[in-house]
């Protein structure tokens, strides 16, 4: 299942997102919508307050996870619910199968879950002759087009209306309408008839409740609980982490969760589920409903200290709604299954190392996500960290290498930096030189001016910014001819030059 990607490749793609010009209107829209959107959401509240009251919760719960599994199931068992647990993705695929097999259910319904995207349910169910059906808009949407998710909130938003129609054309074999309105009523059509024949519904969870059993499910479309309640047996496939103690601490996420992901106030349905529902149909007088927890190495997260905080994720996807390279590439750039900065932390551990690789190459470590996580995970910090596990596993680059060792050796890095100053001679752009400081009484520029370009190799790469040159002089060199007359002197300070004040702007630190 796992999908390796060259760098060469994973760049072609990222370059074919930029030229897309409705991708990038589409993201940009959305990016200034969102922001507004979450700022209404919040108002009046102490968002800081609540976001630790979530981490708060989420940490205990991680901490306690073993012991909230057991009470789970206590108490699910004794509503009648079959419970499962699966360590790896495989082992929960084999159980959703042999359920299916063991009921007799040959077409299966799904409400959105990204939990059953990481471990690419539908392709395991598929490919043993079951027909799935995902009946979220969107996830429907992406599913006819035969690929994922591009936001695990919005798993379609990197489409436009007209995109839609045509696929609805070919679908129905009748053109269609590209008016949004029409367009819901041809999938609402075609859905219907996939729920009356079903005989099992999959949906995933946003919480399980430990004290009483129960599933929570947050939507925008009344999909999932045609899910549950329609066909004879119900499915939830539910992650490790997303055990809480009490319904409220379920209820104090949900305070946070639809405000941080489409800056809304609520979402449309909240379902809560204790036991399998009635049904006369059925002989036993009820459908039959099984939970399968999913570890998938969630436990290994959970026992790593520093990572262990990944597992605070309440899959809001505000992390990618505020990426500024989400906003510029769409989410099949940047992700695997799961989306934006928690995804390139998660890919890692989850789908592995050759997955992760590209992606955590794209982090300009602005902290932007970090500000608006709803579990207060520092993900800037995560994803540095794993990019260079992922370094250390593989091998770091040459020159990595070698500028580690350049930078350990201050007097070999002034050297060259010294020389650097004569090599960039033919590419200065000497008419460019910045002007003296107002009031200095000088005629001499205040800087040597700037690069046109950077030389050979590097000059594709970096051929859109334009970089300052190196000063013939550093300010190392400067400071034994400053004239400090001070009379009775009775401190010492300390100046620190850092190397681009010394050996780009040894003005600023003569002005210090």
């Amino acid at each position: 299942m796992a999908r390796t990607e060259t760098f060469r490749s994973y760049k072609h793609r990222l370059d074919t997102a930029l030229d897309n010009r409705f991708l990038r209107r589409a993201m940009d829209n959305f990016a200034v919508a969102y922001r507004t959107s979450r700022q209404n959401a919040f108002a009046g509240m102490d968002v800081d307050a609540l976001v630790q009251q979530v981490a708060d919760t989420k940490a205990g719960a991680i901490r306690n996870n073993a012991a909230l599994l057991k009470q789970f199931t206590e108490k699910a068992l004794a509503h009648g619910i079959h419970v499962h647990v699966a360590d790896t993705a495989e082992d929960a695929n084999r159980i959703i199968e042999e359920i299916a097999r063991k009921t007799g259910s040959r077409k299966i319904v799904k409400s959105k879950s990204m939990t059953a995207e990481e471990i690419h349910l539908n392709r395991w169910l598929e490919t043993s002759g079951l027909e799935v059906t995902e009946t979220d808009l969107g996830e429907w949407i992406v599913q006819l087009r035969k690929e994922g998710p591009s936001h695990m909130v919005m798993p379609a938003i990197h489409l436009s209306r007209f995109q839609v129609a045509d696929l609805f054309t070919n679908i129905t074999g009748t053109d269609q309408d590209p008016e949004i309105k029409r367009l819901v009523k041809v999938a609402r059509k075609a859905l219907r008839e996939k729920f009356v024949e079903a005989d099992m519904g999959i949906t995933g969870a946003n919480y399980a409740v430990a004290d009483t059993g129960t599933l929570g499910i947050v939507t925008n479309e009344g999909n999932a609980r045609l899910v549950t309640t329609l066909p004879k047996v119900h499915v939830a496939l539910v992650g490790i982490d997303k055990l809480v103690p009490t319904l409220a601490d379920a209820l104090t996420i949900n305070r946070i969760l639809p405000k941080n992901a489409t800056g809304q106030a609520i979402t449309s349905y909240i379902t809560w589920i204790t036991g399998p529902s009635e049904c006369t149909t059925v002989p036993p007088g009820k459908r039959e409903m099984h939970i399968v927890f999913l570890d998938n190495g969630r436990s290994k997260i959970a026992a790593d200290s520093e990572f262990s905080q990944v597992l605070q994720c309440v899959r809001c996807g505000a992390c990618a709604n505020v990426c500024p390279v989400y906003r510029m590439v769409g989410g099949h750039q940047m992700g695997h299954i799961y989306i934006g900065a928690i995804g390139l932390i998660t890919t890692y551990f989850f789908h592995g190392l050759e997955n992760a690789k590209n992606l955590v190459k794209n982090c300009t470590n602005c902290g932007a996500c970090k500000a608006v996580c709803a579990g207060g995970i520092d993900l800037p910090h995560l994803i540095k960290q794993v990019h260079a596990r992922i370094q250390d596993e593989t091998g770091h680059p040459l020159q990595s290498l070698m500028l580690a060792k350049v930078l350990k050796n201050r007097k070999l890095f002034h050297r060259l930096l010294r020389t650097a100053y004569l090599a960039q001679q033919p590419v200065m752009d000497r008419s460019d030189q910045t002007r003296p400081p107002p009031g200095s009484g000088s005629n001499q520029p205040s800087g040597p001016g700037f690069l046109r370009h950077l030389p050979m190799i590097f000059s594709s790469d970096h051929n859109f910014r334009r970089l300052p040159a190196i000063a013939r002089i550093p300010f190392r060199d400067r400071f034994a001819r400053l004239n400090q007359p001070v009379d009775n002197p009775r401190f010492t300070i300390a100046l620190f030059s850092g190397c681009v004040q010394d050996f780009v702007y040894p003005e600023h630190l003569e002005a210090a």
